[in-house]
Order: structure tokens, then sequence, then C-alpha cells
């Protein structure tokens, strides 16, 4: 696949941790998990939040896949990790998230954290409904179980909601661009990195 010459050192750059990529800010939840009650509060849900949270729980897990090393198993296995973001928010099961994070992947431990902590407290998100496209994709030329996936993604609005259901955090409905660096481990593929294209790019 011929490769965007804004992006033909994008793979150089997210090797070095992007210090040079001063055009790119690594992916970050769009919100933080909303204040909540003191622990010593019992917090008392209304019957619409009881069922909101109910419905969140409930929330099916994306489909499994099949890790396969091959540029196209790469985009396969970032699709599936990116689908699994609305879930973990919504439920906070973390271990396939966990499973396929690398320990040094910034955004993978934020999310781990911020899901951690808002389910910690009783709250949760609204399930949300997104639409992923890999665009393109390709190996580094210095260690062939490295890939980097070009990905669009387009997420609709949601909130996530406090413990007692008094406090709720809203994120609208965007279009990002992301670059994903993964990893073939030999069995199957680590997330390393996740970056926001910018326009500019």
């Amino acid at each position: 696949m011929r490769r965007a010459a804004a992006l033909a050192t994008c793979l150089a750059l997210l090797g070095a941790g992007c210090a040079n990529a001063t055009n790119r800010t690594t992916y970050t939840p769009t919100w933080t998990p909303p204040a909540t009650a003191s622990a010593s509060a019992t917090p008392t849900l209304s019957p619409e939040d009881a069922a909101s949270r109910a419905t969140a729980l409930a929330m099916e897990p994306p489909a499994p896949y099949t890790p396969e090393f091959t540029p196209e198993g790469a985009a396969t296995a970032a699709t599936y990790f990116l689908n699994l973001y609305p879930y973990v928010y919504a439920t906070g099961d973390l271990d396939a998230w966990q499973n396929m994070s690398d320990d040094n992947c910034e955004f993978c431990n934020s999310v781990i954290n911020n899901v951690t902590e808002l389910h910690d407290a009783g709250g949760w998100t609204d399930p949300w409904g997104q639409e992923i496209t890999p665009l393109e994709w390709w190996d580094d030329d210095a260690d062939p179980n490295r890939n980097v996936v070009r990905i669009q993604t387009s997420f609709t609005g949601h909130a996530s909601h406090s413990g007692d259901g008094i406090e709720s955090a809203q994120t609208n409905a965007a279009d990002e661009i992301l670059l994903i660096q993964m990893y073939w481990t030999g069995s199957t593929w680590s997330v390393e990195i996740v970056d926001i294209e910018d326009a500019d790019d």
C-alpha cells in the first residue's frame, strides 16, 4: 500500500516516543470520571439512572478476532481494540483491554486508570456507537513485528455518570484519525502507542 508522504516517518517517530512529532498528541479519553459522593454516603439511584446503569453493565463485548501475523491482521487487531473502548467504559470489564495493552502504552494505561476509578465509585458510561475504518497500514523496516495502522473513527455523543447518578460528564460526537502502533508478540498483537493524527499531517 502506498504510504502518504506525511506519514512515511511516522513509525520512527512513534518508536522514539514522538519526540519530534510536534503536531501530534497522544490520544487520551475525552472525558474524566465525574465527582462522586463521599464513601460514607449510600448512593440511591433514580429508577431511570438504575436502568441506565443496568443497560451499560449488560453491554455485550465485541466479537473476538483470530490473531494473524500479517499487516491486515494488525489492522483487524487495532479495530478490535478500539471496539473494546466503549465496552470497558460501560461495563468496567478490563480483561481483554489489559491483555492487548503494552505495559508502556500511555493511552492504554490512562483508560485502565479512568475506568477503574469510575466503576470503583459505582459510576458508569452509557454505551455509544462508533464506526471504525482502517485506512492504511505498514510495517517497520527494522522490525517486521511492529506495524502502524492508520484508522478513521467516528463516535456518537455519550455521558459518564457518578455512582449516585447526580453528576454526569458529556462527551460530544467526533471524528478522528488515529495512528496505532502494534507489536506482534509471537502469538498475538499488543498495542504500544495510540496517537491522534492532526488535520495538518
